[in-house]
């Protein structure tokens, strides 16, 4: 789970923090940011897994556009910090279980770009990297974290620079693992430190990239999400939820009984009834002949549909509650408009489904998951709790230099009334976010 991220030289990102609850709605108008706060998460969530160069290839636009741009210039530098809190206990791809004792940990990043001597960028790289355990005394958390045990441990850092500040050094803290530390050079490093970790012989680095690696984004296809599925298809639900009919085939298989057949897809029936009152039934086909699993609806007027005829709304409900249905979710789910699709009427309870999701937990048996929306309507906003809203909009800065004026994003939370300790930078009044994104309205 994410609770805290610093950006800076990233897209339209300057010296920004945020910090994250467990429900949290990214609201503001068009082109306030949400987006580019998305792509920052999924570009260090790619970092964790993947060489600098395939990394970028998964965002919008060329690697050199990725960098802030002013009428100062160009920025050379990216720089990341993120702030998670990772289960105590966990296992890696071999089934080898480890134990974390320090379970809030800080991982800062910064990416530099190359130039050839022809004025063009020639590569991007790895410039710092470090990782260190969060200290009791300065967890900005706690607040929401305290209804939990969280162990915090006073070690040294698992990742950190050399004295030459020419390479990294990665600390081996496994079980009997005293050794020298591992150390990669920054010559060219292409990719991060964080990425070559595939095990748990380094159990809090392996958890921390499993946090990074373990966010995911819901971009909903209906057309995709109407396809009929290979019996080998991936188990988890794809962004575009093109293997929907896989996953509740699964689904049925795993938490079906004898009392209840369908198991999970009745829950998810139930839900979605609560959202469109005429769904009666979700049913999960399997063809033996052709190795092949699709579904159907079925409405209280007895009559049924396949996937090929479900309008799009209803397949976007329907794929994001399997999502939230699904016991083996976990991590961080970033989802845009959750609204599209959705009758008015029905807002509030869509609302209280993603917040119910969202789970902070001590128990290894129960992964945590964390729910960031990123939404522009009124209605949404109007069913959220003072401390779910992160308010988005952009400030305008003048360029010491040019002084032109260029801007920034800026994310604020904490919802309260005026008073001495309110802050414009930090705080926000409601009647704020209201006017933003009444602007957002009128102009569209």
């Amino acid at each position: 789970m994410i609770t805290r991220l610093e950006i800076s030289g990233f897209k339209t990102f300057e010296d920004f923090e945020v910090d994250l609850q467990p429900f949290a709605a990214l609201v503001g108008p068009n082109a306030s940011g949400k987006s580019n706060l998305f792509d920052a998460l999924r570009f260090v969530s790619l970092l964790a897994k993947h060489d600098i160069r395939h990394a970028m290839q998964g965002l919008r636009g060329e690697p050199e556009e990725l960098f802030r741009r002013t009428p100062e210039g160009a920025a050379d530098r990216m720089i990341f910090a993120v702030e998670v809190l990772v289960p105590r206990r966990g296992s890696d791809a071999f089934g080898t279980e480890y134990d974390v004792p320090a379970q809030r940990l800080r991982y800062e990043l910064e990416l530099g770009i190359l130039m050839g001597r022809d004025g063009m960028p020639r590569r991007v790289q790895v410039v710092r990297e470090f990782c260190r355990p969060i200290a009791k005394s300065e967890d900005k958390a706690r607040a929401f974290l305290r209804s939990i045990k969280i162990n915090y441990t006073r070690v040294s850092p698992f990742i950190r620079m050399n004295e030459e500040k020419d390479a990294i050094e990665v600390r081996q803290d496994g079980r009997q693992k005293h050794g020298r530390p591992v150390t990669l050079s920054l010559k060219e490093a292409s990719r991060t430190a964080l990425s070559t970790i595939t095990t748990a012989e380094f159990p809090h680095l392996y958890a921390v990239r499993e946090a990074l690696s373990n966010i995911s984004f819901l971009e909903i296809n209906p057309q995709a999400a109407r396809l009929d599925n290979d019996r080998f298809d991936e188990p988890r639900l794809k962004p575009d939820a093109s293997n929907l009919a896989a996953v509740l085939a699964r689904l049925k298989e795993e938490t079906g009984s004898q009392n209840r057949p369908d198991g999970a897809l009745a829950d998810i029936a139930a839900d979605l009834a609560s959202l469109i009152p005429s769904v009666l039934r979700l049913e999960s086909l399997s063809d033996v002949a052709q190795r092949q699993y699709a579904y159907n609806i079925c409405f209280t007027d007895d009559l049924s549909f396949s996937s090929r005829v479900i309008s799009d709304g209803t397949l976007r409900l329907l794929a994001l509650l399997t999502l939230l249905n699904d016991p083996e979710r976990q991590g961080t789910l970033c989802f845009e408009e959750p609204e599209n699709g959705v009758h008015e009427g029905r807002i509030p309870a869509l609302v209280q489904f993603l917040r119910q999701s969202a789970v902070v937990s001590d128990d290894p048996e129960i992964p945590s998951f964390q729910v960031l929306i990123a939404t522009h309507s009124p209605k949404v906003m109007a069913c959220l709790k003072d401390h779910e809203i992160v308010a988005a909009d952009v400030v305008s800065i003048v360029g010491p230099h040019t002084k032109k004026r260029t801007v920034r994003t800026r994310m604020r939370t904490g919802v309260q009334p005026l008073g001495d300790l309110y802050d414009p930078e930090r705080h926000l009044v409601r009647a704020e976010i209201e006017t933003l994104l009444q602007r957002s309205v009128d102009a569209a």
